[in-house]
């Protein structure tokens, strides 16, 4: 039966002829026709952040009374895979498309191929000022080397427009679209090297049609499970292109990190600013009270009467003057969390020393928060994702405020008994001069209030600190890189492909043939 079946095949060995002759002339008008697209890929790092160095840092250092809450099971890492929303989200990929001017695109026809014009092979750049981000537009341009041109067979989105507009290069046209302005690229000259004339197809995208374009040409993932390195793919007719969107990319990605880092050490500030705002009309009353009382009673100078007193007492001043100062902070930090509710804004990041696990807390709710702005500035406060952030964030919120207020009933158990030592101490200087002891309070307060504003005004110049000079938060690991060849379509696997099919047809062609007749010669 075999070999009957190859003498068939022999014998209508022009169908094969035929079959071959049309598969190749249909695979060489695809690739006469189907653009080659190319591939870029760069690679990033993604760096781990911890909390800060800030004043949320550095009390948390020193207050590990509080390490045994529990608090240590949040992951300190960078979450790598929120950063990979973050790269791959429309608003990133828009502001690409705005720097780039990506939603216009141009095209003519090299023989049966339409090929898009860009960078050095791009005469000119054309803007619709009149048409909105939601208006797609097109016409044709036939540009002269003078730098005339004609502008017909316009399109408002699928309404077709009629006129013919004749213009020069630099100057504002009034079209049926609106007005259209015309500018040079200085690649002008060169691409007109060996043409008089050039027809210029030009179709300006939707907006978020554009933007939906890209993200299907871009692709994110990891390069490796074990690692925080990202890899960026994209694809694209023109390879140039795809090495700058993928450099863009990475730059606006850059700067908006960079925006969020500048905002957090801004509220920062403010929050210490008003914080030393008050601490400092305390201080000058207090300040005014004591230059009364020693020059009503004569007391110029009083330390030394009391220095026996004070040297007994240091380590009881200096345990009261640090659980006042991490009790303050803790309670100011208790409020502002309070505050906040309902606002939808960040808490300030590094305003609680030495508590590296409210610290964190805090971080992760302002990421979460940041997060949750930024897609409700895309969409709206009515969307399930944002209420669903909204009910995260809530319980964050409630997290943190018992975390603080377990910080301060320690604390303040804490100064309870640095209290009763103080007063111990009183006790013990009421035999010394009435004077003296009327006016230690006073002076003590002033000191702890004193220690307080000098160690705000120094985290406030942290923060300003951070707002010029601040790290990144990745590495450029490997420039977009590819192959010089493209993608799709490969000539030589198309020829084969379709040498494979057009010797397939005929031979099933034939194969069912016979079995239906011998079927038919069955029944």
């Amino acid at each position: 039966m075999e070999k009957t079946f190859i003498r068939t095949c022999i014998e209508k060995w022009r169908w094969f002829v035929v079959s071959v002759a049309t598969t190749l002339v249909i695979a060489i008008l695809f690739l006469l026709v189907y653009a080659p697209r190319y591939e870029r890929t760069a690679t990033i790092l993604i760096k781990d952040e911890n909390g800060g160095g800030g004043l949320l840092s550095s009390i948390a250092a020193n207050m590990g009374m509080l390490s045994g809450l529990g608090m240590g099971l949040l992951n300190i890492s960078s979450n790598v895979s929120n950063e990979m929303e973050i790269i791959g989200s429309p608003a990133m990929v828009m502001k690409v498309v705005d720097r780039l001017a990506l939603d216009v695109k141009y095209e003519y026809y090299d023989f049966l191929m339409k090929r898009e014009l860009w960078d050095e092979t791009l005469p000119i750049k054309v803007t619709f000022p009149q048409l909105t981000e939601k208006d797609g537009g097109y016409m044709k341009m036939d540009l002269r080397k003078d730098g005339t041109f004609t502008l017909y067979k316009f399109r408002k989105n699928k309404d077709k427009l009629d006129g013919e507009v004749n213009g020069k290069v630099g100057e504002v046209c009034q079209t049926p679209l609106g007005k259209v302005s015309v500018i040079k690229t200085k690649y002008f000259a060169e691409c007109f090297s060996d043409d008089d004339e050039r027809t210029i197809r030009i179709t300006k995208e939707r907006k978020y049609d554009q933007v939906e374009n890209c993200l299907k040409q871009l692709e994110i993932d990891l390069a490796d499970d074990q690692t925080s390195i990202i890899s960026l793919t994209y694809e694209d007719q023109n390879s140039d292109r795809a090495e700058t969107i993928l450099n863009s990319l990475i730059q606006v990605y850059e700067e908006e990190w960079q925006k969020d880092k500048v905002s957090d050490a801004t509220i920062s500030t403010n929050f210490i600013n008003e914080r030393i705002q008050g601490i400092e009309q305390e201080l000058s009353g207090l300040d005014t009270n004591i230059a009364q009382f020693r020059g009503k009673n004569l007391l110029p100078d009083y330390e030394e009467a009391a220095k026996m007193y004070m040297k007994n007492a240091s380590l009881t001043y200096e345990a009261q003057l640090k659980v006042n100062n991490y009790l303050y902070m803790l309670e100011q930090m208790r409020n502002q969390v309070k505050s906040v509710e309902g606002k939808n804004v960040v808490l300030p990041a590094n305003l609680l020393p030495d508590n590296p696990n409210v610290a964190l807390e805090i971080s992760e709710y302002n990421k979460l928060q940041s997060k949750r702005n930024a897609m409700a500035a895309n969409s709206n406060d009515q969307n399930p994702l944002v209420e669903d952030m909204d009910v995260q964030l809530k319980g964050m919120r409630e997290a943190i405020v018992n975390s603080l207020d377990q910080g301060i009933a320690q604390l303040r158990a804490q100064q309870k008994g640095v209290n009763i030592d103080d007063q111990k101490l009183k006790g013990e200087m009421a035999a010394a001069p009435g004077k003296i002891t009327k006016i230690l309070p006073a002076e003590r307060k002033q000191k702890i209030i004193e220690a307080l504003y000098i160690y705000l005004l120094e985290k406030r110049e942290e923060n300003n600190i951070t707002k010029v000079f601040n790290a990144k938060n990745i590495r450029l690991v490997s420039p977009p890189l590819g192959k010089l060849k493209p993608i799709f379509p490969k000539k030589g696997v198309t020829i084969l492909l379709s040498l494979l099919l057009g010797l397939l047809i005929p031979m099933l062609t034939i194969y069912t043939q016979r079995n239906v007749k011998i079927i038919l010669a069955e029944e």
